[in-house]
């Protein structure tokens, strides 16, 4: 099978276009007209003829004190693909990160046309499980004597390949609209932290509220997912280390299957794995807040172990809380009222350090 090429595909490290200007002659008319056209005119007509802006829709839980967002997802197949493969924003609700439940399910229908050669990380997964599983099947026949030659595991039929010949289900006709093809069920779900670093950061998404379609602001988003407007709301804390990360150029995804709060990325997760997990720890000033919130030896010796298990560095990312949020008037004042500070932690081990 053909390798592709990841470089072509991921171009771009974030979801905006970037114009790259020459060096700038004072002297030179030309140079200076054509820094002028391409810093003035040009945002100018875009406010005539917007570029494409990407949408997600929110979804409310209310109760009868008040409203709480539950999810932020993106519907749209182009800005889905768009998003990810442009930072690599989100997880699809029925993939394990990158939205291919549309190119699985059409090759299973035996539909899909001209993505047949893209192999999804599921598809990866399985055949690796499905080999490893096919050679345990032909060693245990050669040890109970079943099978005299033991050099082809290949020739091993599994229960999966099986009833992996069977025909179409018939729940599989629901999958298909009317023009008989795949429907696309699957949604790109955003963190909190994404979807404000993409409406506020970014400033290319469009997000609407799922029940009344009304295009919710920036200002609104944010005193939706910090309601108590309390210095060390989860969000906020969180959303400054993201904004911090990002900004310096890291691929930022959620870690906590390896117990942290994010895992960085130098370019992303089809490049490489992540060299970092980094955990959030809110400092204040007043030391009995910060007893509170110490960690005990225990339990920085276990994460750091499953950290280090997986080969990557464990960051300690202490995040300034001010006293007081009251006195800001935009998003960027809110942020620089908080400070970032981070210590590496890394595990000495006796047998290995020895030299």
């Amino acid at each position: 099978m053909k390798k592709r090429n990841l470089n072509a595909i991921y171009h771009s490290p974030l979801p905006v276009e970037v114009v790259a200007l020459p060096p700038l002659v004072p002297h030179n008319p030309i140079s200076v007209a054509y820094y002028v056209y391409q810093l003035v005119f040009v945002p100018f007509l875009w406010g005539f003829k917007r570029r494409r802006r990407l949408t997600a829709y929110m979804e409310l839980y209310t109760d009868s004190v008040s409203s709480y967002v539950s999810s932020i997802a993106v519907g749209s197949y182009e800005d889905m693909q768009e998003l990810w493969k442009a930072g690599f924003f989100g997880k699809g609700t029925q993939s394990r990160s990158d939205p291919t439940w549309v190119l699985r399910t059409s090759k299973r229908l035996q539909e899909a046309s001209g993505e047949t050669e893209i192999v999804a990380p599921e598809e990866v997964t399985a055949r690796r499980r499905a080999a490893r599983k096919k050679f345990k099947n032909a060693r245990a026949l050669v040890e109970q004597g079943v099978v005299s030659n033991p050099a082809d595991p290949e020739k091993v039929e599994t229960n999966e390949e099986r009833r992996g010949q069977k025909l179409t289900r018939a729940e599989d006709m629901a999958l298909r609209d009317s023009e008989g093809k795949v429907r696309q069920l699957e949604k790109l779900q955003l963190t909190f932290q994404e979807a404000f670093f993409l409406a506020y950061a970014l400033d290319i998404i469009d997000i609407y509220d799922g029940r009344t379609g009304d295009l919710v602001t920036v200002p609104y988003l944010l005193g939706l997912l910090m309601p108590d407007w309390s210095p060390d709301n989860s969000f906020i804390v969180n959303y400054v280390v993201y904004h911090h990360y990002r900004s310096h150029g890291w691929c930022v995804r959620n870690g906590v299957k390896f117990g942290v709060d994010y895992l960085l990325y130098k370019r992303g997760p089809p490049f490489s794995h992540a060299e970092f997990g980094v955990i959030v720890i809110p400092l204040y000033s007043d030391e009995s807040k910060n007893q509170l919130m110490r960690r005990d030896w225990y339990w920085s010796s276990g994460v750091n172990r499953v950290v280090g298990g997986v080969k990557k560095t464990m960051v300690l990312c202490y995040v300034k809380v001010p006293d007081c949020i009251d006195k800001w008037h935009s998003v960027e004042e809110l942020l620089k009222m908080y400070e970032v500070r981070e210590v590496v932690l890394r595990r000495w081990i006796p047998s290995r350090n020895r030299d």
